[in-house]
């Protein structure tokens, strides 16, 4: 059984960052899915786990666009699926440059694609 100690995530701010994600290789589980209100509109929000530790994780257009070619139905279809994280160069709505997380879908050992979220 792993500690939370045996890595960073447990540590800090309850939101994952792109800093916290080592490489595109580490998966997390989708254990829920809730929203948020914000000036700009309504943002789904993904509850990951890896490792024990929890993460909220708001998804901006591109990985809402990647969630919705997976989980058809809606939102909570997602919930139990793995996926991988890897990081971008983005832009906040304000201009600066930050580093960005884009989320992968790991399919069924049967499909033999992968689904990466950009369109």
């Amino acid at each position: 059984m792993s500690e939370k100690t045996d890595n960073w995530l447990a540590f800090g701010n309850e939101w994952l960052k792109a800093a916290e994600v080592a490489n595109d290789t580490d998966e997390y589980v989708i254990v829920g899915v809730s929203s948020q209100e914000e000036d700009r509109g309504t943002t789904l929000v993904l509850e990951v786990e890896r490792n024990e530790v929890r993460k909220k994780f708001g998804c901006n257009k591109t990985n809402l666009y990647a969630i919705q070619e997976e989980c058809e139905d809606g939102p909570k279809q997602s919930v139990g699926r793995v996926i991988t994280f890897y990081k971008v160069d983005t832009q906040k709505p304000n201009g600066e440059r930050v580093k960005g997380l884009r989320l992968k879908f790991k399919q069924e050992e049967n499909s033999g694609v992968e689904s990466d979220g950009t369109m």
